[in-house]
């Protein structure tokens, strides 16, 4: 499966954290969603992840990336990915 890599120690406020799912999954300034919504869209597949093929995501240093996206939407976003059906490891 392919897996993602989120920096948290990249993650300084919400647009940071959206700019470094684009960055790992597109390249420097790619596009991984903007908001939860635009999220959802991109977690269905095609957006730079297989369309046909598994995949997941892992964030590093997590605590930075919640202190940065604040407890509720940090809450919202691991609730995307699992609605999503999207593995998302999480690591401190």
């Amino acid at each position: 499966m392919k897996t993602y890599t989120v920096d948290g120690r990249r993650v300084a406020d919400v647009e940071g954290f959206y700019a470094e799912l684009g960055r790992a999954v597109n390249g420097p300034d790619g596009y991984f969603g903007g908001n939860l919504d635009a999220l959802v869209d991109c977690l269905r597949g095609g957006f730079g992840t297989p369309d046909d093929e598994p995949f997941g995501f892992t964030i590093t240093h997590a605590d930075g990336v919640r202190a940065a996206l604040g407890p509720e939407l940090y809450s919202q976003v691991v609730d995307v990915f699992s609605t999503s059906g999207v593995p998302l490891h999480v690591s401190s």
